[in-house]
């Protein structure tokens, strides 16, 4: 049964291994995704009997990098961006949604909006969304970015806008839901 379960999980982990990478590099440095993937790989391993009442392991799989990467900025530190803060170029994540999160929404919702959000910004071609994640989770200046990439700050800002109006069509849709 073991060996069944095991068998199943190697299927599952190499088909989904690329996608969990881009997942875990959408969310942290490239150099800790890496190990992240395996830590997830290496959890599922020792729960292989656990995983028998699982009929989604892929889903399982992605629940579980979800709360490793939770993990990872809880130890590391990772100074946050507050929703309501702006950058020198006057821009922030308020511009994604008009209204503000309301504290009248379920459980649900909440994690329909997140789950939006992220898909959306999963969405993002890759430059757009590395500008994006650096710049407004992150909190990185485009000086910084244009050094590490050798881009031109525009180049850069330009990347971010173009990631923003991305983010602000494809959410329309969660805003349409939760203003209902």
């Amino acid at each position: 049964m073991i060996s069944r379960q095991r068998h199943r999980l190697e299927a599952s982990f190499r088909s989904e291994y690329e996608r969990l990478l881009r997942y875990a590099r959408s969310r942290m440095p490239l150099y800790d995704s890496e190990d992240l993937v395996q830590e997830v790989y290496a959890q599922a391993l020792r729960s292989l009997n656990v995983l028998e009442t699982v009929d989604n392991l892929v889903g399982w799989l992605y629940t579980v990098a979800r709360n490793k990467i939770i993990d990872w900025y809880r130890r590391a530190k990772v100074p946050m961006v507050s929703l309501d803060s702006i950058d020198a170029n006057g821009m922030g994540l308020q511009e994604l949604s008009a209204d503000e999160i309301s504290d009248e929404w379920d459980d649900e919702t909440r994690e329909r909006v997140l789950d939006a959000i992220v898909d959306s910004v999963d969405d993002l071609p890759e430059k757009q969304r590395f500008a994006f994640i650096q710049n407004v989770i992150e909190g990185r200046t485009f000086r910084d970015l244009a050094k590490e990439t050798g881009e031109s700050i525009n180049t850069l800002i330009a990347r971010k806008r173009y990631a923003v109006l991305f983010l602000q069509s494809r959410l329309k849709e969660i805003k349409k839901y939760v203003n209902e």
